[in-house]
């Protein structure tokens, strides 16, 4: 199952993954381990490389959250405050065991310098994924 926006560099070469990889940080998550939580300072892009993690916000009127999405391999995830540099707008928990790459600012300096080309392919491919996002909120009644 893709998001709303699909997957980010669907169409990438296991090169081009090793690319990014080589930039990224391999992390791992237990089950119920919180990964990103709303108002983090965290500018870090994810994707999901194995598992399946949950996306919570805010729920109005209450201080709990509320389930809005589930992502899968492939996914990914903190796009927002990887574009704009705000602090997480949502928490993201794993919901399985999960390996995650996640790329910071500095990574994606050295992604761009090594591989200009893949670097636009990825910063578009975020604001694809943004734009589906925002079009399926905008769907969604209530």
């Amino acid at each position: 199952m893709d998001g709303p926006g699909g997957t980010l560099l669907a169409d990438a070469s296991e090169e081009e993954w090793a690319a990014v990889f080589t930039h990224a940080h391999l992390l791992r998550y237990a089950p119920g381990e919180v990964i990103a939580d709303v108002g983090e300072d965290d500018e870090s892009v994810y994707v999901v490389v194995q598992g399946d993690v949950e996306v919570l916000v805010p729920a109005e009127g209450t201080q709990g959250l509320t389930l809005v999405d589930e992502l899968e391999a492939g996914n990914v995830f903190g796009e927002v405050s990887f574009l704009d540099g705000e602090p997480r707008s949502a928490q993201v928990r794993a919901a399985s065991d999960v390996v995650l790459a996640g790329l910071d600012h500095e990574g994606f300096d050295r992604l761009s310098a090594a591989h200009p080309a893949l670097a636009i392919r990825l910063l578009l491919d975020l604001g694809r994924i943004l734009a589906g996002r925002l079009r399926a909120a905008e769907r969604r009644p209530g």
